[in-house]
């Protein structure tokens, strides 16, 4: 059994793992063979998006992937141990009975072949809106419980490795902010979304969450966007911007998806990230590194948008501001009016208070007001 003294040489290590992701594996090495475990995992449950990931570097390749894929949804000690608060020291006794839970599939099919003794000692560090971070250690089958010597030097890591995956998700979350201030996306007139390769949403402008509120037309799926019948040609274009797949064509895509009549389709434009930064992956779960921007073009909102500002910036009423929205179509009064539904003498009336209104005479005239007006206001 290792002296409680050594710990102390791991300390700075773990500090470096907050920076370096890839030191986690050897980290978590160390810490079982300086605390006297045969096994140690870091997983994280993301239940937004029904997502796990674990770095356990003494299991069985093949087990680890059997657990993520399948076992860690069915795991109730997991379930139990990541509803607990951060720092909160948690053993199998304190989530059910041992013999409770040596009769469950997941114990039988998955704790005894990975030699996971009942054992097992953990703590949860890092917890926020659906997602959880777990340190365990387990004792080999047999060893009857976890020593006094065991629990004390765990109690003395376990703040260390709190802060440290603090500082990681801290790193990480600058440097999204950076990446979404880079993409302008809250200056983007339209909804936007930043998402991964899996198209999990990193980030959203306020467009963008109104309509995943509505839920029309886009959606999120166990966490992932979403568009009816049309998914599969977003994950195509969303896959197509990432770095990891060669590609001879344009990355990215344009397409529409229909909406019920008289609606009009929503435009959605998928693009690579403009951005030059690289997000540092979290080794404990796998959050996502934005690859593509998706933007959605609502014709009828944008017109609702450009009518509001027409009328904030000239007085028109309502019944106005149908008549120029048409008239800047440029086919003329009496179209205008025949698409607005009102006669020709009600359009003359209605564009002679337009004419006061905007200091103009003519049509010709008028329209080019309101287009420059228009250009000046996207800049």
């Amino acid at each position: 059994m290792a002296a409680v003294g050594e710990p102390y040489a791991l300390i700075g290590k773990i500090y470096e793992a907050a920076t370096e992701a890839d030191l986690w594996p050897s980290v978590l090495i160390e810490l079982s063979e300086t605390i006297g475990f045969e096994q140690v995992a870091l997983p994280a449950l993301d239940w937004r998006a029904n997502v796990f990931h674990t770095i356990a570097p003494r299991l069985d390749p093949t087990l680890l992937t059997a657990y993520e894929d399948y076992w860690a949804f069915h795991d109730p000690v997991l379930a139990g141990a990541m509803q607990r608060k951060p720092g909160e020291i948690c053993t199998v006794d304190k989530v059910m009975p041992r013999a409770e839970f040596r009769a469950t599939p997941v114990y039988n099919e998955f704790w005894r072949l990975a030699g996971f003794g009942l054992d097992t000692i953990g703590a949860n560090l890092l917890v926020e809106d659906q997602f959880a971070t777990l340190i365990c250690f387990s004792n080999s089958s047999g060893k009857d419980s976890v020593t006094s010597e065991q629990r004390k030097i765990f109690e003395f890591i376990l703040p260390h490795l709190t802060r440290s995956l603090r500082i990681h998700r801290r790193l990480w979350d600058w440097e999204c902010l950076e990446v979404i201030a880079e993409e302008g996306l809250e200056s983007v007139p339209e909804a936007a979304l930043l998402v991964d390769a899996s198209a999990r949403v990193i980030s959203a402008n306020q467009a963008a969450r109104s309509m995943l509120d509505r839920g029309q037309p886009i959606f999120l799926e166990k966490g992932r966007l979403s568009a009816a019948c049309y998914s599969e040609t977003l994950q195509k274009a969303i896959t197509s911007c990432t770095l990891k797949v060669p590609s001879l064509s344009v990355p990215g895509a344009d397409f529409a998806i229909p909406q019920e009549s008289p609606r009009a389709p929503i435009l959605v434009e998928v693009t690579p990230l403009a951005s030059k930064n690289r997000l540092r992956e979290l080794p404990w779960i796998r959050p996502g590194i934005p690859v593509a921007l998706v933007r959605l073009h609502d014709p009828e909102t944008d017109r609702r948008q450009k009518e509001e500002r027409l009328r904030n910036r000239f007085g028109f009423t309502y019944a106005e501001t149908a008549l120029v929205m048409e008239i800047m179509e440029g086919d003329g009064r009496l179209a205008a009016a025949r698409r607005c539904g009102i006669k020709d003498a009600t359009a003359k009336t209605h564009l002679a208070n337009i004419f006061v209104k905007t200091g103009t005479r003519r049509q010709a005239e008028l329209v080019r007001i309101l287009l420059t007006d228009a250009a000046q206001e996207l800049e």
